[in-house]
């Protein structure tokens, strides 16, 4: 009984570090920002653009990062800014949200490009 209880504890164990590992890795397939919708709200995704605003509120330790593509733009939010530019592309890595009816994506990573 004992050895039993021990396999499936290890087992279960090994299964949460294995998904732990998968969510860490796997990221969202890159999109334009013209696809993204209604559909995808409080979904995960992945957009490449050029910054052409930036907003930052340094009481609230927020700011917001205006970017576009060639399809479309839209507004990402960070809770910690990061120190940018315009004319900066960068890859945003987060999910699909609404604000006064108006999508836009609350950043879980963003990476600057070169």
């Amino acid at each position: 009984m004992k050895k039993l209880l021990k396999i499936s504890l290890s087992i279960s164990l090994i299964g949460i570090l294995f998904l732990l590992f998968l969510s860490n890795n796997l990221s969202p397939k890159q999109i334009n920002i013209k696809d993204i919708n209604n559909k995808l709200l409080n979904q995960k995704v992945k957009v490449q653009g050029q910054v052409f605003n930036i907003r930052t509120y340094e009481d609230s330790n927020f700011q917001i990062i205006s970017i576009k593509d060639t399809t479309g733009k839209i507004d990402t939010t960070l809770n910690n800014p990061i120190n940018i530019t315009n004319n900066q592309t960068i890859i945003v890595i987060g999910i699909i949200k609404e604000y006064n009816k108006t999508l836009q994506i609350q950043a879980d990573k963003i990476i600057l490009k070169e």
